[in-house]
C-alpha cells in the first residue's frame, strides 16, 4: 500500500504500449505504479490509493478537467504532462490551469523522464509535509482562538516548525514570553496587558532572564509543565507555567484563575 514516503505513480494515457513502456522505465524507482486510460479510471485510483505523481496526456477535455480538478482536490500531488500534442487546446488549458510541475514532449528521453519523476517524487514529500504543517498550524490557531490555552501549548510542544509556533504564540489567550538562550525573543500583546494589570514592569525584546519583571523572575528556573500559583500580594496572584519548546523556553501566565486546566504530565 503506498504511503507518504513511497507514494504511487499514476500513468494516464489511452495507449497500452506506452503505458507498459513507462512502467518498465519507472520500475527502478520502486514506487507502486498504476495505469488509467481515461479520467474515470484515474478518479478511481485517486480515490483508492495514495498517489504522489500524476503523469498524464491530456489530449481530451475530460483529462484536462481532471488535471485541473486534481490541483484543487489534491494540492500535494505533483502533476506532469507528457504529450505528443503540445499545441492542442486541451493540453494548453491543462498547462495554464493545472500548473504542472513540468511539461514533457513525446518522444521522451529516458534519462530526462526518469530524473524528472525522481524530482517530482521528492517534491511530493515536501508538499505532503507542508500540508501536514498547515493542518497542525490551523489546529494550533483554532485552539488559541477558542481560548483552550493548555491544549494550544500542548500542541506547541510537539510543533517543529519555528514560524508556525511563533505565530501561534502571538495568538495565545494568555500572556506569553519566549526566551532563547536566556534572552527574551518575543512577548505577545496579552503579556504586556497582564503585566500592566499587575503593576509589573513591561517586557521588551532583548531582556535577560535575570532582568524579568519580579512576578516572572522565578519562572525561568521553575519546573517545566507544572502549574505554579504565585501570590504577589493579598489581592493579586499570578498563575504560570514554563515549557521547553523546540524554539526556546516559553513562560505562559495570567492573573489567576484565567489559565484553565493544565496538560497531563509527560
Amino acid at each position: 500500500m503506498p504511503d507518504a514516503q513511497h507514494p504511487g505513480i499514476l500513468l494516464i494515457d489511452d495507449e497500452p504500449d506506452l503505458q507498459q513502456a513507462l512502467v518498465r522505465l519507472l520500475r527502478p524507482l520502486q514506487h507502486p505504479m498504476f495505469t488509467a486510460s481515461n479520467a474515470g479510471e484515474a478518479h478511481t485510483h485517486m480515490a483508492a490509493q495514495r498517489i504522489g505523481v500524476l503523469i498524464c496526456e491530456p489530449r481530451d477535455e475530460r483529462l484536462a478537467a481532471f488535471l485541473i480538478a486534481a490541483r484543487e482536490k489534491h494540492p500535494d500531488v505533483v502533476r506532469l504532462i507528457l504529450t505528443g500534442y503540445p499545441d492542442l487546446g486541451s493540453v494548453l488549458r491543462a498547462v495554464n490551469q493545472a500548473h504542472p510541475f513540468k511539461l514533457l514532449v513525446k518522444p521522451w528521453l529516458n534519462e530526462e523522464l526518469l530524473a524528472t519523476v525522481r524530482l517530482a517524487l521528492e517534491q511530493y514529500v515536501l508538499n505532503h509535509e507542508r500540508e501536514r504543517l498547515l493542518k497542525e498550524y490551523n489546529g494550533i490557531l483554532n485552539n488559541a482562538e477558542g481560548a483552550h490555552a493548555f491544549r494550544t501549548l500542548d500542541a506547541l510542544m510537539h510543533s517543529i516548525h519555528k514560524d508556525m509556533a511563533v505565530d501561534a504564540i502571538h495568538h495565545l489567550p494568555m500572556g506569553a514570553c519566549l526566551l532563547v538562550n536566556g534572552v527574551v525573543s518575543l512577548c505577545n500583546a496579552n503579556a504586556h496587558r497582564f503585566l500592566g494589570e499587575l503593576d509589573q514592569v513591561s517586557l521588551t525584546t532583548g531582556t535577560l532572564a535575570e532582568e524579568l519583571p519580579a512576578a516572572l523572575k522565578p519562572a525561568y528556573s521553575a519546573a517545566r509543565k507544572q502549574r505554579i500559583r504565585l501570590h504577589l500580594n493579598e489581592q493579586q496572584r499570578l498563575d504560570y507555567f514554563v515549557l521547553d519548546l523546540s524554539i526556546g523556553t516559553l513562560i505562559a501566565f495570567a492573573p489567576e484563575p484565567k489559565l484553565g486546566r493544565p496538560p497531563d504530565p509527560a
